[in-house]
């Protein structure tokens, strides 16, 4: 890591932190009028944010989505630019970011944690499959993490109307028919491009590899991610589940995903998907 990447990566974790100190507490002293104000800070630390990933490109030549370090710094850019952009389409929606960037706090804090060297990219990898394949990967985390979000923003308001007791940084959330809406389409929207994201990365590994699947541990957990949304979906359209259960499922379906970006390699260390020395 240049230290001019460093300075700004730590820039933006900081504005993050901050942030999200601001929405606890907006919702601990009831101060709704402080969440736009959260908004501004987040859209200025994702600026700097967007620094340091050119400072990392710079530095190697590559977009940053090798390792644990880049795969964080990547992904919590996707996560925090859904986060801004339907915000922006949606002021009800800025909320979102009560849930979306505290975990893009604790994805970068672990990736900065796993060894972030600058290493170049293997000339065997450079394929435009692999443009598509981490792109598409992006987006599915991006809005299953939208999902989340909506889940724990769903319940948060449930909680509140149940108790009776009124607090009026809830008041700007969306109503719960329209979160429940939310929750599914960030689901669709992400189930569509994790299946584009597998088959991209299934042609790329034929030609880089010379098989479509190897049963790889991070093929075989985005396998188990990807079920667990598409078992999400069924349970909607066939059985009809929604509200709480709905909520609840996009909340703990992440941790597939999870799991699969970061856990994996945090455990096993005899990965295809590595490319990057720790």
């Amino acid at each position: 890591m240049s230290n001019f990447e460093m300075i700004f990566f730590w820039i933006s974790l900081v504005i993050y932190s901050l942030a999200s100190g601001g929405y606890i507490y907006s919702f601990v002293f009831k101060n709704p009028r402080f969440m736009p104000k959260m908004t501004i800070l987040i859209l200025i630390g994702f600026l700097t944010h967007t620094i340091a990933i050119c400072a990392r490109y710079q530095a190697q030549g590559h977009l940053p989505w090798s390792g644990d370090y880049e795969s964080a710094m990547m992904g919590g850019w996707f996560i925090i630019a859904g986060t801004l952009f339907v915000g922006w389409r949606n002021k009800a929606l800025q909320a979102l970011a009560t849930a979306s960037v505290p975990l893009v706090i604790i994805m970068m804090g672990f990736g900065v944690m796993r060894n972030p060297v600058l290493t170049p990219m293997a000339a065997s990898l450079k394929n435009y499959w692999l443009y598509i394949h981490v792109y598409f990967a992006w987006l599915a985390f991006g809005a299953y993490t939208l999902a989340m979000a909506a889940g724990v923003l769903y319940l948060m308001k449930r909680k509140s109307s149940k108790s009776g007791v009124v607090n009026p940084s809830y008041e700007r959330f969306p109503s719960l028919d329209r979160l429940d809406e939310m929750i599914f389409r960030y689901v669709v929207f992400g189930f569509i491009t994790d299946t584009i994201m597998i088959a991209a990365g299934a042609i790329w590994a034929k030609d880089l590899w010379g098989s479509y699947w190897s049963w790889d541990p991070v093929e075989t957990w985005s396998l188990i991610s990807w079920l667990s949304y598409g078992i999400c979906i069924h349970l909607r359209i066939t059985f009809g589940w929604r509200n709480e259960r709905l909520a609840w499922l996009a909340i703990a379906a992440l941790s597939t995903v999870i799991i699969s970006f970061f856990g994996v390699t945090f455990v096993v260390d005899s990965s295809i998907h590595t490319f990057q020395v720790r």
